[in-house]
């Protein structure tokens, strides 16, 4: 409870100073990015209040979590680590519009690298601790074969961690790399393609892996399972 409280308070906050801040922005400012990094578009500061509104938001899940018996640790940590992404991303659109770029202004500012690289980090640390996940239905790879069988829940999910965390550190490293090496800075969307292909992979690949699992568990289990279901 304590920990969820403390996470309320710091994110409201955030998100007040976060409204403190764009108030001060002009009327207009840029909104949209093309591939090159140029503004294309412009619109009201106060759209980008939904990021660290989203982070506070997550505060409520925070306290929803509690009443679990199994993952609460696991949640509270994931819903702070996403909470705490989500102010890290508001903050730098903050800063990128801040510097006073305009429609038709190409720009150096590294958003793809300082907005890549904490989702990817995020991927990561869910794979590191996809394995810990308990049977639930709340969080984790919940499919049928999954739900109905411990077994098969602990090998996917003990799979699904390596793939999530390679996903995480591949697309981390890509990001770093095309968001940094002046050479390849044009290439820099190819570390969010990387990430979301990287994730889907990973994603589908426990899903299916889960299947053949129930497909190939022994009869008695199979019958338990489909009791249970």
């Amino acid at each position: 409870m304590k920990a969820a409280a403390v996470y309320t308070v710091l994110s409201l906050l955030n998100l007040i100073g976060f409204a403190v801040g764009v108030s001060f922005l002009p009327a207009e400012v840029p909104i949209h990015f093309n591939a090159s990094m140029t503004a294309d578009a412009v619109g009201s500061p106060w759209v980008y209040l939904a990021i660290p509104g989203i982070s506070a938001l997550i505060s409520a899940g925070l306290w929803a979590s509690l009443v679990q018996k199994k993952n609460r640790a696991i949640t509270m940590g994931l819903l702070t680590a996403v909470g705490v992404v989500f102010a890290t991303i508001g903050w730098t659109f903050f800063a990128l519009v801040s510097s006073g770029v305009r429609v038709g202004e190409q720009t150096n500012f590294p958003l793809v690298l300082v907005t890549i690289l904490p989702l990817s980090l995020l991927i990561a640390w869910l794979g590191n601790y996809m394995p810990r996940i308990e049977p639930n239905r709340v969080i984790g790879i919940r499919t049928n074969a999954t739900l109905k069988s411990e077994a098969v829940w602990h090998r996917t999910h003990r799979l699904g961690g390596y793939l999530f965390f390679a996903a995480g550190v591949l697309s981390a490293v890509a990001s770093v790399v095309f968001g940094t090496v002046s050479a390849l800075k044009g290439l820099q969307y190819v570390s969010v393609a990387l990430l979301v292909v990287s994730v889907l992979i990973a994603a589908v690949a426990s899903v299916v892996y889960a299947q053949v699992l129930w497909k190939k568990s022994p009869p008695e289990e199979a019958a338990e399972g489909e009791a249970e279901a």
